[in-house]
């Protein structure tokens, strides 16, 4: 399993200069969704659900697509 930190991806963010993390504010969106990927029956579950929680970066905002597969994770 891989496993990476928020500090890290920061950290890897502001080395490639990105302008959120300069000015001290950070949007984070981790995409997971491959648009040309057929991933078979829908999750009914999970499809289209939103998933909010508090953090000590911020809300994390977790998106499922219409599939109920997981398309994004937010930090903000």
């Amino acid at each position: 399993m891989a496993s990476i930190h928020v500090t890290e991806l920061i950290r890897i963010l502001a080395d490639r200069g990105e302008d959120d993390v300069r000015r001290g504010s950070l949007f984070l969106e981790i995409r997971f969704d491959d648009p040309g990927r057929d991933s078979g029956p829908p999750d009914e579950e999970y499809r289209n659900k939103v998933m909010t929680a508090d953090c000590p970066f911020g809300v994390v905002t977790i998106t499922f697509d219409n599939e109920g597969l997981l398309r994004s994770i937010d930090v903000s």
